[in-house]
């Protein structure tokens, strides 16, 4: 009890006190009064008798006073977390028919507020584990509670903090006001002010708060990665589209013109079957790429389980590369020990990996340059190699004397049907889809790739495979 209540209580306490006096004392003041009037009994002693009456009962009134002080500052600590010491046995007789009643309340309270307590420190630990952006609000747009999670994505300071502060976001404000006023929840989009180039969509849920306010609780998710991936799929169909309509429109105008003004013409003929011919094969490895892409997606989750050697892969690729490399007057260079350790891989896949950069490298070099392979064993691989970092691994490089590519594009040459502007991509048309099918390949092979280019010097692509622990068989390629 506060001071302020003890003094309230001592206050009407010593007035309650007085009036049980007299009242206990009137009995034997009647007494005295019916004695006087008799004449058996004189003033003086009538007055004294009443005034020992009146102390009596004083003194009764006290100890009976005091007692259900006590008793009433005990039940006043039945809820607290440490209960008080249990009452005496000398208490009154209605403090004593109280006690055990008043027991089993306070025991059931203490249980009740710890129970709360934990309940209200498990939620809090809950809230603050989660990976996704949690605020609390109250009536007077104050985040009064906000996760790591929200201080993260919104760089906001610790709460409290007025909402503006962390959302200036136009519609986020009008459903927080909405489901303070009309009891509404809602969800809503937005991009926080600090960064536009995130999404997140908010749950709005109007919810009480425990002073009895209303308050709006905001669940956030971060939709950036989901929006970017419905972005690449439809850049995917309409890219995919387009690459099979062009030579399909190609195709159709040739025949068409075979039927028409050229039916005689026996030159021309051979001039558009051999066109002809060159955009079917263009569909079939585009449909044939496309497939493998595919199939990489499918069995993304799946590591391989094979053991395979580097060495043999590339000279496997090199072999199948070329008589492409003669035919464009590009010379190659295979710098590859005997003797590389094993990793784990598919083999098909790990070959078909090198075929498509040894085949840019080709295409892209130009007539009279080189093309240099080589291939040697990392103890570790260095940083920021993804999955591979810090791994023993091999290295496998593909260098050519390209045009090179601007430091702007590097970040997207393993986006399906990315072409770069400009030099390089005046060279042989392919299917835009080779190095995604590298990316896809490194990423079930848990390895890396890294593009490095110079304008004019041409570009380096580096494969960094992690190496296997020994097995019993090898896969080798034949």
């Amino acid at each position: 009890m506060t001071t302020d209540g003890r003094s309230l209580r001592t206050r009407f306490g010593d007035r309650a006190l007085l009036l049980e006096s007299l009242l206990l004392s009137a009995p034997a003041a009647l007494a005295l009064l019916a004695l006087v009037a008799a004449g058996r009994l004189g003033p003086a002693p009538a007055l004294l008798g009443w005034l020992l009456a009146l102390a009596a009962g004083g003194w009764l009134a006290y100890r009976r006073h005091r007692d259900l002080d006590g008793f009433a500052a005990w039940a006043e600590g039945l809820s607290s977390d440490q209960g008080q010491p249990a009452p005496s046995p000398g208490w009154s007789p209605l403090a004593g028919r109280l006690l055990r009643p008043l027991s089993e309340l306070g025991r059931e309270l203490r249980h009740r507020s710890g129970r709360m307590a934990a309940q209200r420190r498990m939620l809090r630990s809950t809230i603050e584990a989660l990976p996704d952006p949690v605020l609390l609000v109250d009536g007077d747009l104050t985040v009064i509670q906000a996760n790591a999670a929200a201080g993260r994505s919104f760089d906001a300071p610790a709460p409290p903090v007025p909402l503006v502060r962390v959302l200036r976001d136009p519609g986020v404000l009008a459903a927080v006001g909405t489901a303070l006023s009309g009891n509404a929840a809602s969800n809503v989009s937005f991009s926080p002010a600090h960064d536009r180039g995130k999404r997140f969509s908010a749950r709005i849920e109007p919810v009480d708060l425990d002073d009895g306010r209303r308050g709006v609780l905001m669940a956030v998710r971060e939709q950036t990665e989901q929006v970017m991936i419905e972005r690449m799929r439809s850049d995917f169909v309409a890219n995919a589209s387009h690459e099979i309509r062009t030579p399909l429109a190609s195709i159709q105008g040739m025949i068409e013109t075979l039927r028409g003004a050229a039916r005689h013409d026996p030159q021309a003929r051979e001039m558009f079957l051999e066109i002809m011919g060159e955009e079917a094969a263009r569909m079939s490895r585009l449909v044939d790429d496309l497939l493998s892409l595919s199939r990489l997606e499918l069995a993304a989750h799946q590591p391989p389980r094979e053991l395979c050697h580097p060495s043999e892969a590339v000279r496997y690729a090199v072999d199948r590369m070329w008589a492409a490399a003669e035919q464009g007057g590009v010379g190659l260079m295979v710098e590859v020990p005997d003797g590389l350790p094993a990793v784990r891989g598919d083999a098909d896949q790990l070959h078909q990996l090198l075929v498509n950069l040894i085949d840019n490298a080709i295409k892209y070099g130009g007539r009279g340059t080189e093309v240099r392979i080589e291939a040697q064993e990392l103890a570790a691989a260095p940083a920021n190699s993804g999955p591979a970092t810090g791994r023993p691994a091999v290295r496998i490089a593909i260098a050519d004397q390209g045009p090179g590519i601007a430091a702007e594009h590097v970040p997207r040459l393993t986006e399906r049907f990315y072409r770069v502007e400009g030099a390089r991509s005046r060279g042989p048309k392919g299917t835009g889809l080779g190095l995604a099918i590298v990316k896809h390949v490194l990423r079930r092979h848990q390895g890396h790739l890294t593009i490095q280019s110079t304008p004019g010097e041409g570009s380096v692509f580096t494969v960094l495979l992690p190496l296997a622990a020994a097995e019993p068989s090898v896969t080798r390629l034949s």
